[in-house]
């Protein structure tokens, strides 16, 4: 016992370091986490009150379950899901082979920035050009009826949309996995082999991160491109729970939609944290000492400077046959990105108002201020969590962890009892909820402590044999080491904040406080797109700079590792 207690004491700082963001996790979400659950159990009743509300047990989840809708939800939820990880995985995997046949580095990099970008384009902004490229009046295909009212085309739109969108990150996952396979084989007594292999590997780690969420979607995207007339093949658990919840105004069973949600996650999140810890981590984090993993890491720059091996034809054939595959994807990026940024510039005026006349230049500001302060602020929580997770042997490491688990299960968003929760506060019309809302990213610090214990344990240990105090360690060999890693969270965090539709829509109701890519969706849920679609296209275009821009601008900080942050919001 003297002995636990001592080692409490000699690693102090760590908890103390930990404590403030655990309380922070305690007000913003536990607390909430707790209004849901009492949620789920009560016929709430805005005038009681959350707690004055009557007690109803289990009658929310009979309801909910004697729904036959919902069973059709479940299965929507999960057909889009699992159709997605198959297609994605699919068209990374030959994307990524193709890639690593490449020669030339800069034209790899170059194919992989390119494939990239989609992600960093609000989907709301995604589905206003779906809409405009599947209309019959204004595409430029032969197109004679609206394919977003037809159950027969809808998912498969649905999931070339989202496999467009996020496919660029796991080719990176799988040429970071091949480029360390490769720089592994050329130690002594190692054999260099087929490029398949690790990167199906990684590939296989990401779409386990992707069952971590195997009841969520891409709601941003879903939730604008669906209707009435697609919700048998359309509607899943996500929008389902929010139009019974926030339209209907049926909280009690939207609360138990939640909690259902919530349970099977964190069973998958579980799974899936342990599978991947235990099987494919040095496929995600690449091992070596602190002097040489510089040289390993993976990132735009060095966009997987591989030699493939595959055992098919000669490397000139390998290199032809990779430059004619990535081209081909890429000319369906490019043509997607054409019709959002030059396109609607060019199809002059339809009759619509002025851009100058709804564009939300202030609020372009506001937003940019607010969204960077609460990233700066939720880097530095996400240090102060990381850090107490480099050392092995502390006491309660493994509860710590599970508690941090937990907390990530429990996502980040616009639930129905968050939403609750800050309206008991006389929060919502503010833009408090957006602030706090993004200050949490658990994935971060997972992504943080992983990467340091690849690369620097041997240090920490090192530091910690010669007498160092744990502080010391903190700022002169933790805090060093991991700020590129740490800023390339932060850009994709702030990129998360920035194109998230669905918040602001929550929590504000007067239109002049809405955030830009709010406005965005708004509009084009307000205006005929049919007739004047330039200006909603003008505006998407011009929100999604921000966030694309600083994919361009720090590239060479958005690693193969830090997208692994990104993987499981997919």
């Amino acid at each position: 016992m003297d002995l636990y207690l001592k080692r409490i004491w000699k690693y102090k700082f760590h908890y103390l370091l930990a404590f403030l963001p655990l309380l922070l996790i305690f007000l913003l979400k536990i607390i909430p986490f707790i209004v849901g659950i009492r949620m789920a159990f009560t016929d709430v009743k805005p005038l009681y009150g959350i707690f004055g509300s009557e007690w109803t047990g289990l009658a929310n989840f009979k309801a909910l379950f004697g729904m036959p809708e919902f069973v059709n939800v479940l299965g929507n939820t999960l057909a889009i899901k699992l159709s997605y990880m198959g297609v994605v995985g699919t068209v990374a995997l030959v994307l990524a082979l193709a890639l690593s046949g490449i020669q030339s580095a800069r034209l790899r990099n170059a194919f992989v920035l390119l494939f990239l970008i989609p992600y960093f384009i609000p989907s709301s902004v995604v589905a206003d050009v779906a809409a405009y490229l599947l209309s019959p009046t204004q595409s430029i295909f032969s197109i004679d009826s609206l394919l977003l009212t037809d159950p027969a085309y809808f998912r498969a739109i649905v999931y070339l949309l989202e496999a467009l969108k996020t496919c660029g990150i796991p080719v990176l996952l799988a040429l970071a996995a091949i480029r360390a396979y490769q720089s592994g084989s050329h130690a002594p007594g190692v054999r260099q082999t087929s490029t398949f292999y690790p990167a199906l590997r990684a590939l296989v780690a990401f779409l386990l991160i992707q069952l971590s969420t195997i009841l969520s979607t891409d709601f941003d995207l879903l939730y604008l491109l669906n209707n009435p007339l697609v919700y048998s093949v359309g509607d899943t658990v996500d929008t389902f729970g929010f139009r019974i919840g926030f339209i209907n105004a049926n909280y009690g069973v939207s609360s138990a939609v939640w909690l259902f949600q919530f349970a099977v996650q964190l069973v998958f999140t579980l799974a899936a944290y342990f599978l991947v810890r235990k099987w494919f981590l040095r496929d995600l984090f690449t091992r070596g000492s602190a002097q040489a993993s510089g040289g390993k890491r993976v990132n735009l720059d060095k966009a997987a400077d591989t030699r493939s091996n595959s055992g098919f034809g000669t490397s000139a054939g390998r290199n032809a046959l990779g430059i004619v595959v990535a081209s081909l994807y890429s000319a369906i990026v490019l043509f997607f990105l054409y019709f959002l940024f030059v396109h609607p510039f060019l199809i002059g005026e339809g009759g619509g108002p002025a851009l100058s006349d709804v564009f939300p230049g202030q609020n372009f500001m506001l937003f940019l201020i607010l969204y960077g302060t609460v990233t700066v602020i939720g880097l530095l929580i996400i240090l102060m969590l990381a850090y107490p997770l480099t050392v092995s042997r502390l006491p309660g490491r493994g509860l710590y962890k599970l508690v941090l688990l937990f907390v990530l299960a429990i996502g980040t968003g616009s639930t129905l009892h968050e939403y609750m929760a800050y309206r008991g506060m006389g929060a919502v019309n503010t833009t408090y909820p957006l602030l706090i809302g993004g200050l949490v990213a658990i994935v971060g610090v997972f992504v943080l402590k992983s990467a340091f214990n690849a690369n620097y344990a041997s240090l920490k240990l090192q530091a910690e044999q010669e007498g160092r105090g744990e502080m010391h360690a903190f700022f002169t060999l933790f805090v060093p080491k991991v700020w590129k890693p740490l800023l390339g969270l932060g850009v994709l965090s702030f990129v998360g904040l920035w194109n998230s539709y669905i918040p602001p829509f929550v929590y504000i109701s007067n239109p002049e406080l809405y955030s830009p890519i709010t406005s965005v969706a708004m509009l084009s849920r307000s205006m005929d797109l049919q007739q004047s679609p330039e200006i909603v296209l003008q505006m998407g275009a011009i929100v999604s700079l921000p966030s694309v821009i600083l994919l361009l601008a720090l590239s060479k900080f958005l690693t193969s590792e830090v997208f692994l942050g990104a993987s499981r919001r997919l």
